[in-house]
């Protein structure tokens, strides 16, 4: 039963897309306004190419992978939040989701740009300060367990220093 213009879309299809797609995003082939820089690169002579992005990040957070923005600088604006995403893991194991999570704390930031207010997982350790201006690098890698999510390189913004 084959329709030439109608095709039946499965689950793994959509999951697969989805994956190409946030790779296209990581690779910066989609939606990326800066060469990233990656030692060996043939792309150096590009104007948008920043130098700090060669240096490895401060820290590596989550974010959903919609809400990032490469280069851009952003301050915290909340204290802790209590929310974490859902996390995709067989039944029973539900605590895989808790562990997941266990030491990424949920902050809300606002990216100086465009004033645009977006959920933050940043690592416990990075103790952010919500008087400081951070900048962010570029995404690490996309996220299996909890859909949407990438992971993104972090740091303090020198450019703001006093």
């Amino acid at each position: 039963m084959s329709n030439p213009g109608h095709h039946s879309v499965s689950r793994r299809s959509v999951v697969q897309t989805g994956s190409l797609l946030l790779g296209a995003l990581a690779s910066g082939s989609i939606g990326a306004t800066r060469v990233s820089a990656q030692s060996g690169s043939s792309s150096e002579s590009e104007p948008e190419a920043e130098p700090e992005s060669e240096a490895e990040p401060d820290f590596q957070a989550r974010l959903y992978g919609n809400d990032f923005y490469p280069a851009a600088r952003f301050r915290v604006v909340s204290s802790s939040l209590e929310y974490k995403p859902a996390v995709s893991v067989q039944e029973g194991e539900t605590f895989l989701g808790d562990l997941y999570w266990s030491d990424y704390d949920t902050r809300l930031i606002r990216y100086e740009n465009t004033q645009e207010r977006v959920l933050f997982f940043p690592p416990f350790e990075a103790d952010l300060d919500q008087e400081t201006t951070y900048r962010t690098d570029r995404i690490q890698s996309t996220d299996e367990l909890a859909d949407g999510i990438v992971r993104i390189g972090f740091h303090r913004d020198s450019s703001s220093a006093a």
